[in-house]
């Protein structure tokens, strides 16, 4: 198994960093007027290929495989691309699984827009919470077992929510209808549910990545004592333990996005093993970040606490820890 990337998944992640720190660089979220992407900055991304990257040629994408997706969606984890941004890879998978091809070309053209709806426990049941989902025109919603896409007024009882990040839209719902949802279950052969999760833990990776590498440059010309920070002890383990999470971040995401890509056994466990990883690494991460910051890493003004806001949301998709804890202990039991 090489889990070293090839040289044309290297061009394909360089080709995405340049572009997303260029044009959607993290830094535009304490500036940003409103709680979605422009239309513009929308269509922007569609155009690069990227919401139809793993689909088949057939289907309209350009037949890459889970990899290659894990590769970009970590680098919009990287610079704080919204939940939509993954939903809507989701949901034109799902689509394309059940046979839609007008949504799976309206969402991978960029036409149409994809939320995330959070259950309270499994994913046919309410109440829900619903993700940058306002103004969107299907959700997505997943568990282990099963993946559900919906209409967004399949969501009954839908009211406005405080939410954690006030960069991302937040909504209530009580119930989904189940005649307007479209199911996709693992035990009907497909991968979507792992790949929706797998894909989590590429955000989170590189939301772990991006708030280190940002500390890492702050502590160098941030001067104190007449020195800059980076030289202290006190900052420097910080940043080197940020340094190991992302490390074993990285290797984690690889391992299981190869292991599901070519069909091993047992892929919920390496998936769930890598969205726990991942998730304490984004988690950690900005909060040791907001440390190295000092009081400005409480403000508005700087990052790190929208890292760390991101992190908490991605953390809880898909069932969160929880149903990632449940697949490590269930799979290394039957191990």
């Amino acid at each position: 198994m090489d889990l070293y990337p090839t040289d044309d998944q290297t061009e394909i992640v360089d080709a995405a960093a340049d572009y997303l720190a260029r044009e959607l660089p993290a830094e535009r979220a304490p500036k940003q007027e409103g709680d979605r992407l422009t239309d513009a900055e929308w269509r922007g991304l569609a155009d690069m290929g990227w919401f139809g990257l793993g689909l088949p040629e057939a289907s309209g994408g350009l037949g890459l495989s889970v990899v290659e997706e894990a590769l970009i969606v970590r680098e919009f984890g990287r610079q704080l691309l919204p939940p939509s941004a993954l939903a809507v890879i989701l949901a034109a998978h799902a689509a394309a699984e059940a046979g839609d091809a007008e949504l799976t070309g309206d969402l991978i053209t960029g036409r149409r827009r994809a939320g995330i709806a959070v259950a309270s426990g499994r994913v046919q049941d309410g109440p829900y919470r619903l993700v940058d989902a306002a103004g969107s025109d299907v959700v997505v919603a997943w568990d282990d077992e099963s993946l559900f896409l919906a209409e967004l007024d399949a969501f009954e009882g839908k009211e406005a929510a405080q939410g954690v990040d006030p960069t991302i839209a937040t909504m209530t719902a009580k119930n989904l209808s189940p005649n307007k949802a479209r199911r996709v279950e693992r035990s009907a052969g497909s991968i979507l549910p792992l790949r929706a999760s797998l894909l989590t833990a590429a955000m989170l990776t590189g939301g772990a990545e991006g708030m280190a590498s940002r500390a890492v440059e702050y502590a160098k010309v941030r001067q104190q004592f007449g020195r800059a920070i980076g030289g202290f002890q006190a900052i420097s383990h910080r940043l080197a333990k940020a340094a190991a999470r992302c490390e074993a971040s990285v290797a984690m995401l690889q391992y299981a996005a190869v292991w599901l890509r070519d069909g091993f056994d047992h892929p919920e466990l390496e998936v769930a093993a890598a969205r726990l990883v991942a998730a304490d690494a984004a988690r950690e991460n900005a909060a040791a970040s907001m440390q190295v910051f000092g009081g400005y890493g409480q403000t508005y003004e700087f990052l790190p606490h929208f890292f760390l806001k991101r992190a908490l949301i991605l953390s809880a998709l898909g069932g969160g820890a929880p149903a990632d804890e449940a697949a490590v202990l269930e799979a290394s039991t039957t191990l």
